[in-house]
Parts: structure tokens; sequence; C-alpha cells
């Protein structure tokens, strides 16, 4: 619990930046899953004044061409998937 209150104190007071490109990280499978070449981090105290960065909804998208709903979330019907899925190419419901 100690590690987890920490690591999001960390993650609110700096913005971490990924040096790199995702495909420089890489991917090592063993027992569980480990980067190969680590995940080099630029960090930053995060500055007041500014505002959180937009991220055009990138997540939502992605959920959702997976077949989740726009939370990450399996759709709990069959009738909520038909209907969030049935948008226009602006996102929007009909």
């Amino acid at each position: 619990l100690e590690a987890s209150v920490t690591l999001s104190m960390i993650i609110n007071k700096f913005d971490f930046t990924l040096v790199g490109t995702p495909e420089d990280v890489g991917m090592k499978t063993g027992a569980t899953i480990h980067t190969m070449n680590g995940l080099n981090m630029m960090v930053s105290p995060r500055s007041e004044t500014n505002p959180i960065p937009e991220t055009n909804e990138w997540w939502t998208k992605q959920h959702l061409m997976r077949g989740l709903s726009s939370t990450g979330r399996p759709y709990s019907t069959s009738e909520d998937a038909a209907w969030t899925t049935s948008t226009n190419a602006n996102g929007m419901r009909p």
C-alpha cells in the first residue's frame, strides 16, 4: 500500500516523457514480461499553471477498437455494445 501511495504522489507532481519510441523499449518474456532496454523517461516537475494535456480521447478510441467500452471494460450486455459501437465518424451517436 505504501508503494502505491508513493507512486501516485510522484505521478501527481512530475511529468514523464518517453525517450525514444515505444519500439525502442522492446519486450522480453519469461515467467513475467520485462523491457529489453529499460523504460527510459525524462522526468520534469509538473507546472502548476499548465493543465494536463489533452489526449484527443486516444485511450477511448483504443478501447472501442478492441470491442471494449470507453472505460476499457467489457460491455455488460450485447445491447450496450451495439448502442455504443453505432457511432458515426465524429464519435457521435445517431
